[in-house]
C-alpha cells in the first residue's frame, strides 16, 4: 500500500494512528524522511506486515585469562 500526504502534520497524524507501537512509528518516520529526501514527496510504501525496530541488548563478552 502506498500512502501519500499533503504535509508532514498529516503524515505524522496518520502514522500515530496506524502504528501499533513506538518501534513501528520510528520505522515509518524514517521511511517518510528517506522518501522525502530522495524524491521530494511525502509518502510511505507499506507492505502487508509493517516493519519494526528490535533492540538487542549487548551481551557480555567472555573474558580471557
Amino acid at each position: 500500500m502506498k500512502k501519500q500526504f499533503k504535509n508532514r502534520l498529516e503524515a505524522i497524524d496518520w502514522m500515530a494512528e496506524f502504528a501499533e507501537n513506538e518501534g513501528q512509528f520510528e520505522v515509518l518516520r524514517e521511511q517518510l524522511e528517506f522518501n522525502f529526501i530522495y524524491t521530494g514527496t511525502l509518502f510511505l510504501d507499506i507492505g502487508e506486515k509493517p516493519a519494526e525496530v528490535v533492540w538487542l541488548g549487548q551481551k557480555e563478552t567472555p573474558k580471557r585469562l
